[in-house]
């Protein structure tokens, strides 16, 4: 049987980890990422190697820096033999938020938030910037270098989005930047997903709605957490009226690295409980 390995960037929380669930109950090994976390990824990958009996190798640092997606492909050489069946981009963030900046380039950004905030002001260059590097010249970077480890008829690309992020929903004005990095990369998916069909390499777009993980805590801090009327409200609003798991959102990914997903290519697909229809 031939040997799958994926790369999943922030693969060792959240969604992340709910997707890296899935691909190795699928049988594949994996190389993840995680940004400053270093307890959970550790706790990641022993629960991984443990249940699903699969290699399981970590990539500490931020993938804004050309230098973490080289560390994931040179993990690859050394121990998979250069071989690649499908890259998830999935790492993603909220600056000053959702975690903790572990570089200069981060650092910077955050520090002109702070002073661009204190003035009424919600962006600035710096943070443009950042997530520009953080999502589509992330996804450039890594797709770039992982076609050249993949066989024809046997590669997956994948990179998660947002509501918001494309003509399918309205904008989110407080998500601006992230989002558009984000709009950047479903364009690029359908990009990469018409070069690289000749190649029978599919590239898609998943869509997480609201998926209760531990980012979520930070976000709703400021309204009393995710068990607030509030909250609570708003899931109620949305058509399903239910948090997804990032166990939902795995095993689509899953399914659309497989071979029962062949003929899927360029798709952007919410994974929302109808959250789009609104």
């Amino acid at each position: 049987m031939t040997q799958k390995v994926a790369i999943i960037t922030g693969g060792t929380r959240g969604i992340g980890f709910g997707i890296s669930q899935q691909l190795a109950a699928d049988g594949y090994n994996l190389i993840i990422g995680f940004n400053s976390n270093e307890t959970a990824a550790m706790e990641a990958k022993r629960t991984l190697e443990n249940k699903y009996k699969i290699k399981v190798f970590t990539i500490k640092g931020d993938i804004a820096e050309e230098e973490t997606i080289n560390q994931f492909f040179d993990c690859l050489e050394r121990n998979f033999a250069s071989k690649l069946t499908a890259l998830i981009h999935n790492a993603g963030l909220y600056l000053g938020l959702t975690t903790t900046p572990t570089s200069e380039q981060a650092e910077a950004a955050v520090d002109q938030q702070k002073i661009l905030s204190a003035d009424g002001n919600f962006s600035s260059l710096a943070q443009y910037e950042y997530y520009q590097n953080v999502y589509p010249k992330c996804f450039i970077r890594c797709v770039e270098k992982a076609v050249s480890y993949m066989q024809d008829g046997n590669g997956y690309i994948v990179a998660t989005s947002s509501p918001g992020c494309n003509v399918t929903q309205t904008p989110k004005l407080s998500y601006i930047l992230p989002g558009t990095g984000k709009t950047v990369v479903e364009f690029l998916t359908r990009y990469y997903a018409k070069i690289l069909a000749p190649r029978q390499i599919t590239v898609n777009v998943v869509i997480p709605g609201f998926t209760k993980t531990e980012a979520w805590n930070y976000v709703t801090e400021k309204v009393g957490g995710v068990d607030s009327d509030i909250i609570k409200q708003r899931i109620k609003n949305t058509p399903m009226q239910r948090w997804c798991s990032p166990e939902e959102i795995g095993q689509v990914v899953a399914f659309l690295c497989s071979p029962k997903a062949a003929f899927i290519t360029g798709v952007a697909l919410p994974i929302d409980g109808g959250l789009h229809l609104q």
